[in-house]
């Protein structure tokens, strides 16, 4: 523990010696100062951020926590403590399975983030405006996605209290197919859309349930998933791998013998 613990804001817990001299030495340069606590020692209220190996992240319970690379964490660290301030901040985000997201503050680019499901844009949101203040923020979706649109924009109405435009997307799909999420929610937070006033309610079509139960055989190469599960899915209440499961299930216990 160094001697300037009573104002030090970050914690290191980790039992990898390599991932603790590196994340030390970048912790140096950024003058940042830092606590050294065991895994069985409570962490200090002071603490806003915990840094640790990614094998050992699972392993703390708090709020923030950082592992990888160790400058990148630092980075990361730096951002968290020392949050941006814009005047206007502005987070364009394309709609889909796995949604784009763009960061604009001040009309300048400042993150981008590709994410793994709609639902993981809620802890997203909450990390970026953690680090980024701004007087004015405002949160602009693509007009397209269908149902993963339908679920992204119902969970920004109960979790976030800014408002909400719809984008027309229609010209914002790029060429670059790798990073087309990315550059397509660019485009999105630069032009204004139509303010949302109507509240979201996840309604998926028909065609939609068909395409899920698709995907449930190729997936799974024999089990087609039910309507009603397939709708489960598309709302976002359960993955395709547990509806696939739970199909099985339903069928052994109906006699059905697992080819």
């Amino acid at each position: 523990m160094r001697e300037s613990a009573s104002i030090c804001e970050v914690a290191i817990i980790t039992k990898n010696p390599y991932f603790y001299y590196k994340v030390i030495e970048e912790l140096k340069k950024a003058e940042i100062e830092y606590l050294t606590i065991d895994f069985s020692q409570k962490i200090p209220a002071k603490i806003k951020v915990v840094i640790t190996s990614k094998e050992e992240r699972e392993k703390v319970n708090f709020p923030i926590v950082l592992s990888g690379d160790a400058r990148e964490v630092i980075e990361e660290c730096l951002r968290i403590l020392k949050p941006k301030k814009y005047n206007q901040l502005i987070i364009g985000i394309d709609p889909g399975l796995r949604p784009g997201i763009a960061v604009l503050g001040d009309g300048k680019v400042v993150e981008t983030k590709k994410l793994s499901s709609p639902e993981s844009i809620e802890k997203t949101l909450k990390d970026i405006l953690k680090r980024s203040k701004a007087e004015e923020i405002v949160i602009r979706v693509g007009r397209g996605g269908g149902v993963y649109q339908s679920r992204i924009l119902k969970l920004l109405q109960e979790n976030f209290p800014y408002k909400i435009e719809i984008v027309d997307e229609s010209r914002t799909t790029p060429i670059n197919k790798s990073k087309k999420e990315i550059i397509a929610a660019i485009n999105i937070a630069i032009k204004e859309g139509r303010l949302l006033k109507e509240k979201i309610e996840v309604s998926p079509t028909k065609g939609e349930i068909k395409e899920l139960q698709r995907q449930s055989r190729l997936l799974s190469k024999e089990i087609t998933i039910s309507k009603e599960l397939a709708e489960q899915v598309a709302k976002g209440d359960i993955s395709l791998e547990e509806a696939i499961k739970l199909m099985k299930t339903s069928r052994k216990s109906r006699g059905f013998a697992e080819q």
